[in-house]
């Protein structure tokens, strides 16, 4: 009988508690959301957590003062913390209770005494071409789920007719298509040899397995990760949790996976997309890039350029790299040129730097008033680089001559790997938060402005900037479209503790997006936090850790937030013109670029300041 991960079997239907809040406010939460648990988080001196039914729960908080901590009201003590488990665990191994916690989040728990709520099956999500007939295959990968330390196993990733036994990936593509591989060791294992491969979709015999070495060198739980891609578009991900054990220690020779599916995209793929993936050399971060073009005659499927590294802490570089655009002087007309000036070398400097030299011939050839080439995905893990203010340049006449930014030049979106896309957008009930204590010239000409967008089939609904009523509306599920005005700020050194300011002084973090907020993915919303936070010396909202990532895979269409603090005036403007190009039928990528051109006429850098998480082809239905 093949173990089961403790991931297979875990529960959502939590709301998530900070220790160092108020009775009434979390009993209001827990009363208003109606989980079947309650997990308490404690931060001092170091994360805890605490799983609860809600009928102790509850109890506990009934017989507490309203204005007395969660912390004291559950009598907290670290011996009684639940323990936690990554969600790759053996569900065998698992106490009767226990937290999952991936990544530093809370993505669910399990309680032996409690039976899981019954739901309708997911569908088998697939990838699909509306150009010809797809047939359907099965993506596996076999690999032994124990592995003795310092042993190198093969790793088996083969396209198959069958089904299989055990989890896979279905993948529905004409016969032809090329699947491309990519192996990522993630802990406990290194790869021997290449870790990239192509299948070849078939419609007859089976193929021969792509073939990897892995190698274990560290004792544990490991992780490795298959990622598949056809034309740079994901088609989903295969996730291998294998053992890593003693050298004296029999090994198991089960094998088993454990897929990550995307689903089905039927409106077209951008023109070229940009795959980054992130590794480690000499413990600094390194990237290398994988370029794929939807023309053939541009002969850029998957092609590799780099790696390259970076030399110092990119957390740092980008907190002053954002500190300084912050604090330019855009008063008078000299002072906005200026800026601009320094904008523009702040972009190729970092083009120059964090973009392979072959890389950036490429993308300079591809940048032309006479090519076709028009959108751009890029697809990336990691949280520090804004790629789209990198600035192209290339030679001519033996000159360096430059062009535009990254997402001037091109109607560009950037994706998360592993996140499944949301090729389609509705805006037919959209949720405006406007706190009416936020101070800002503009935000109650913005409030008018996304309020006049109701008529027809599409309704626009306040709610209100209170964080119980806020939470709440989230869990519904019934918004397709959240717009936000006010203030945030990023909280570095981990984004999952940023802010967007409520009223009376009331926050909310992406860490209160878990649990059963967590439907707020239901309606597949765009989320669009427009906040300024002008005066903060810090990143603002868009933190991969942060903001983006907790709405991507909550299940948003898509996330807009600005990578710094953002004048009032151009915050306004940019939204405006913004849902005015979506609302009249273009597509994300390019109603984001004609929003850019429109506000940068202003001289204000807010122009550059947002990014954009989406299908770049993605329309409003």
């Amino acid at each position: 009988m093949k173990a089961m991960y403790l991931r297979e079997k875990a529960m959502d239907t939590f709301v998530l508690l900070q220790a160092s809040w108020p009775v009434n406010k979390a009993s209001q939460l827990v009363r208003l959301l109606k989980p079947t648990h309650v997990i308490v988080h404690r931060t001092d001196p170091r994360d805890y957590y605490y799983l609860y039914t809600v009928a102790e729960a509850l109890r506990d908080l009934a017989a507490a003062p309203d204005e007395m901590s969660v912390h004291e009201a559950f009598n907290l003590h670290e011996h009684q913390a639940t323990p936690t488990l990554d969600g790759y665990a053996r569900l065998g191994a698992a106490p009767d209770r226990v937290v999952m916690v991936e990544e530093g989040q809370v993505n669910g728990f399990f309680d032996a005494a409690a039976a899981p709520p019954q739901s309708a099956p997911r569908s088998r999500g697939m990838t699909d071409l509306k150009d010809a007939a797809p047939i359907t295959r099965s993506l596996s990968a076999e690999f032994p789920e124990q592995v003795r330390l310092e042993e190198t196993h093969s790793l088996l990733v083969s396209l198959s007719i069958e089904m299989g036994k055990g989890p896979a990936l279905p993948i529905a593509l004409p016969s032809g298509s090329k699947v491309e591989v990519v192996v990522q060791p993630r802990l406990g294992f290194a790869l021997e040899g290449i870790g990239e491969g192509t299948l070849t979709v078939s419609g007859t015999d089976e193929m021969l397995p792509l073939q990897f070495k892995l190698k274990a060198i560290a004792l544990g739980p490991g992780r490795v990760r298959i990622l598949a891609f056809h034309l740079g578009q994901p088609l989903g991900t295969v996730t291998l949790a294998p053992v890593v054990v003693e050298a004296t220690e029999p090994a198991s020779a089960e094998r088993r996976s454990h897929e990550e599916r995307v689903e089905p995209t039927s409106i077209g793929q951008p023109d070229f997309s940009l795959l980054i993936l992130e590794d480690h050399a000499g413990g600094k971060p390194s990237f290398t890039f994988k370029l794929s073009a939807m023309d053939s005659a541009l002969d850029l499927n998957f092609k590799s350029f780099g790696p390259i590294t970076l030399r110092t802490d990119p957390l740092l570089y980008f907190e002053e790299f954002f500190k300084d655009i912050e604090t330019m002087d855009l008063r008078t007309a000299e002072g906005r040129t200026k800026a601009e000036l320094h904008l523009g070398a702040k972009g190729a400097h970092l083009f120059e730097t964090v973009v392979p030299q072959d890389l950036q011939a490429q993308l300079w050839s591809l940048w032309s008033p006479r090519n076709r080439i028009r959108s751009i995905q890029v697809q990336s893990e990691e949280p520090w680089i804004p790629w789209e203010l990198c600035k192209l340049q290339g030679r001519e006449n033996g000159r360096i001559v430059e062009g535009p930014f990254l997402c001037e030049a091109f109607a560009m979106t950037r994706w998360l790997l592993e996140t499944p896309l949301k090729p389609h957008l509705t805006l037919k009930k959209m949720a405006l938060v406007v706190p009416s204590d936020s101070r800002l010239p503009f935000a109650p000409k913005e409030e008018d402005y996304v309020l006049s967008l109701a008529g027809g089939n599409r309704s626009v609904e306040k709610v209100r900037a209170r964080f119980a009523e806020l939470i709440s509306t989230l869990a519904k599920g019934e918004y397709d479209g959240w717009h936000f005005t006010g203030h945030g700020g990023f909280r570095a050194p981990d984004p999952n503790r940023s802010v967007m300011f409520l009223e009376n002084a009331e926050e909310m973090t992406p860490e209160d997006l878990s649990g059963s907020v967590r439907n707020l993915g239901l309606a597949r919303p765009l989320v669009f936090l427009n906040a300024c936070q002008i005066g903060n010396s810090a990143m603002s909202l868009t933190g991969i850790g942060g903001w983006a990532a907790k709405f991507l895979r909550a299940g948003a269409g898509a996330f807009m937030g600005a990578y710094w603090s953002i004048y009032d005036q151009a915050a306004h403007d940019f939204a405006k013109a913004f849902y005015g190009q979506m609302l009249s039928g273009k597509t994300v990528g390019v109603a984001v670029q004609a929003a850019r051109a429109e506000v940068k006429a202003s001289g204000d850098p807010t122009w550059l300041a947002y990014t954009v998480f989406a299908h770049p082809l993605a329309r409003v239905a």
